[in-house]
């Protein structure tokens, strides 16, 4: 008997190391539907009164061996990025533009890995220009998309919607209404609902 496939709504940021993490192992999930939602991480925080890791140097300093060491597990490459901060409010409205033209895979994966293995700026929009190139995909017509208020707003509303759920920090994950944050509360989404 076939099974029945369910929805994982995957809210996230490309400067968050943990969703480069979870987009990862999400690969891999069977018979799921995985449902981006790009969200502006540090509108999320500041509104549910978060605050990023680093701004404690003990779990700081945690958090960048935590990071290597699931790296390690995945088996997969990750340098934390030298440049900090970062502003991806234009590489997450370039995921949006990418979604609805159909070429979304080829970019998301090369924005995470310009953030975690190239060590690129996301606030650069010569950064964006060169992913875009790099996939072949008009340059002017895609600079241009990411400038239009209907992305803008489409950005907005994810994170809007994220906050609305109970969102405070990302990868978040929601089956239906059931939300699990966090790469490692992936295996719990597996014990919920049967998968993979």
């Amino acid at each position: 008997m076939k099974k029945i496939t369910r929805n994982i709504e995957f809210f996230y940021d490309y400067v968050s190391p943990y969703s480069y993490l979870a987009n990862h192992k999400l690969a891999s999930f069977a018979n799921f539907k995985i449902i981006y939602r790009p969200i502006l991480l540090g509108a999320v925080m500041q509104a549910t009164n978060n605050k990023p890791p680093g701004f404690i140097p003990e779990k700081g300093r945690y958090i960048m061996k935590d990071i290597q060491r699931w790296a390690k597990h995945y088996q997969i490459p990750l340098k934390m990025n030298s440049i900090f901060p970062q502003n991806t409010l234009n590489a997450l409205r370039l995921a949006i533009v990418c979604q609805h033209e159909d070429c979304f895979e080829l970019v998301h994966q090369s924005l995470f890995d310009a953030m975690f293995i190239n060590n690129k700026n996301l606030s650069k929009l010569k950064v964006l220009s060169e992913i875009i190139h790099q996939h072949s995909l008009d340059l002017e017509y895609f600079m241009s998309k990411i400038m239009e208020d209907s992305i803008k707003d489409e950005l907005k509303r994810n994170t809007d919607d994220a906050i609305s759920r109970g969102v405070f920090g990302a990868p978040t994950f929601f089956i239906e209404d059931e939300m699990f944050f966090g790469n490692d509360r992936l295996d719990f989404i597996l014990d919920v609902t049967g998968g993979p």
